[in-house]
């Protein structure tokens, strides 16, 4: 039997999420913005394509500048808003 563990966050907007999967991440909608929460609890948000490129990596857009981050250092992700 497979455990699964609910990581409820509260972020700096008053907002709370409970975060999705890394393993979820593949499935993203890239029409809506999301937040990607580290390893080291650093937030990152903006968009992204759900694909992991051959470094490990995958892209967080949605600003001037895209940037990489390491899919393995991923707890989870969540969308900015509620599906409209």
């Amino acid at each position: 039997m497979m455990d699964t563990v609910k990581i409820k966050v509260n972020f700096a907007d008053g907002s709370r999420r409970v975060l999705k999967s890394p393993g979820a991440f593949a499935k993203i909608d890239r029409n809506r913005k999301a937040r990607f929460v580290m390893s080291d609890f650093k937030v990152y948000e903006g968009y992204s394509d759900g694909e992991v490129d051959e470094d490990g990596d995958f892209g967080v857009f949605g600003t001037i500048h895209g940037i990489a981050l390491p899919f393995n250092r991923l707890l989870g992700w969540c969308y900015v808003n509620a599906k409209k």
